[in-house]
């Protein structure tokens, strides 16, 4: 008797817990996302915003347009996660700023398991996950939080990209 009101008691907890995150306001995104879905959707005002609010460096604004043509990037982020509710803004006002048309990000959502139903594995272990590459081979990738900005971390996988180097990895 004893251990019947236990486990009820325990599957009660766990519904409700369950029931209390499908009803939160974080809709989760999987497969390719493009950016009008981000800036325009209700559910993803956190975008918008952090567009809008971030300042990148100068400096390594003009390195990034000045490279621009070089490269195409692939973020694969968590609609749900905050540090892809950080990044991917930000992310998106440096290739805006710096010149990049939105075909040279591809987009992909990714739900708690890391699934993307992208066509290709990109073997994503956390969000966000930037991965530059440069005629179709990877150069680098950020891995969660940039070490010091989005804009600094593309730069040095830019150019040790271009100097010839071994692949940049960025990671938290």
């Amino acid at each position: 008797m004893r251990l019947k009101m236990l486990l009820l008691g325990g599957g009660l907890l766990l519904s409700s817990l369950t029931w209390a995150q499908s009803n939160s306001n974080d809709k989760v995104l999987k497969g390719k996302i493009d950016m009008k879905t981000l800036m325009n959707g209700s559910d993803y005002t956190w975008f918008y915003k952090g567009v809008n609010d971030y300042q990148p460096n100068d400096n390594m604004l003009n390195y990034i347009k000045s490279n621009r043509s070089n490269f195409n990037v692939v973020a694969v982020l968590g609609t749900w996660d905050q540090t892809s509710r950080d990044v991917v803004p930000q992310l998106y006002k440096v290739m805006i700023m710096g010149g990049s048309p939105e075909e040279q990000v591809t987009m992909f959502g990714a739900d708690q398991k890391m699934n993307t139903d992208a066509p290709t594995d990109y073997k994503v272990k956390k969000v966000p996950t930037i991965i530059v590459f440069k005629d179709g081979k990877e150069e680098g990738r950020i891995v969660g939080a940039p070490k010091e900005s989005i804009e600094a971390d593309l730069s040095r996988i830019l150019l040790k990209s271009s100097k010839g180097d071994k692949p940049a990895k960025s990671e938290e």
